[in-house]
């Protein structure tokens, strides 16, 4: 029979909490939509009804490295978890561990990787927390703005001409190798697009971006994949952006200097290329699945490329020749 937690009373600290641990069968403890509760000071008010399943949750005083390092309560889930809602834990002051108490912040991520996600300090009850959606996380703890591995200040989605932008910035970097760009139709179940070196260690901001040009349709998701040199990484928070009917039909690479491909999920039907003035340079009816284009000998400039499909929907693409 599944177990359920309902506790709304925040439990006082432990004077020792070195290596405590809570531990979650496989029948799991399920929390409620909005209820609070404290397992060994750790809070959690989920947003949505949440499970533990098989999961176990230990205490360390070994910090994150960073400059200062992560208060010494570092709290490790034995799996990886998803969480949404409000996070929070108690600590002692003697774990503070060199950070300034008024300016901790929530932090998540793995064992030796974490990203701090902000958030507010109650220093009468020694409490940190914040309104948080993590994915993929097996450690939490607190620490300093801009003083672990990777500080991921923005991370954006949208979608420009026929492809999706992302990108993304960050305020400080240490020891970090690249960012692994990956994508969800369900945001669960997820594909590796491509990745970015990092810089590896900086104390400046650094902005990154990647272009998706596959064609999507309806609502899609991507995250972060950030690594370590080490090899251990952390998730970005979850990003979402919904696609029209319209961007079934796609043309990629664009920009192009060679061959461009145009598909769909629809079976096109005809296939018209002009330039800016309206001169027809091109027009093919019946063109086969994801057919090439060879644009070698185009002047380089902007094309439109209009498209009709079987069932009448037509889109103009603009695509720019290099």
């Amino acid at each position: 029979m599944k177990r359920y937690l309902f506790f709304c009373q925040l439990s006082l600290l432990p004077a020792v909490a070195v290596q405590a641990q809570f531990t979650a069968g496989s029948e799991g403890f399920f929390i409620g939509q909005d209820s609070q509760v404290s397992i060994e000071n750790l809070t959690l008010k989920p947003s949505a009804d949440f499970s533990l399943n098989s999961q176990t949750i230990t205490i360390s005083p070994t910090a994150i490295p960073g400059t200062p390092p992560s208060i010494s309560r570092v709290y490790h889930f034995s799996t990886p978890i998803n969480f949404a809602g409000v996070m929070g834990l108690f600590y002692q002051i003697n774990e503070l561990n060199g950070n300034s108490e008024s300016t901790l912040k929530l932090a998540s991520g793995n064992a030796t990787f974490i990203s701090v996600a902000g958030g507010t300090v109650d220093i009468g009850q020694h409490y940190v927390s914040n309104t948080v959606s993590l994915t993929n996380f097996t450690s939490l703890t607190a620490a300093q703005e801009n003083a672990l591995p990777v500080n991921l200040i923005a991370f954006d989605v949208k979608r420009m001409e026929n492809r999706t932008v992302l990108t993304w910035k960050t305020s400080r970097e240490i020891n970090s190798d690249y960012f692994e760009v990956q994508h969800s139709e369900d945001s669960r179940t997820w594909t590796a697009l491509g990745t970015i070196r990092a810089s590896i260690n900086s104390k400046a901001d650094n902005e990154y971006s990647f272009l998706d040009f596959t064609g999507r349709f309806g609502t899609q998701y991507y995250r972060l994949k950030m690594v370590d040199t080490d090899g251990s990484y952390a998730y970005s928070k979850i990003r979402q952006i919904k696609l029209e009917a319209a961007e079934m039909i796609r043309a990629y690479p664009n920009p192009v200097t060679d061959k461009l491909l145009i598909g769909s999920k629809e079976v096109i039907t005809s296939i018209k290329v002009t330039d800016l003035t309206g001169r027809s340079l091109l027009e093919l009816s019946n063109p086969k699945p994801d057919q090439e284009f060879n644009l070698k000998s185009y002047p380089a400039g902007i094309y439109l490329i209009k498209v009709e499909t079987a069932n009448g929907k037509t889109q103009a693409l603009k695509i720019i020749k290099q």
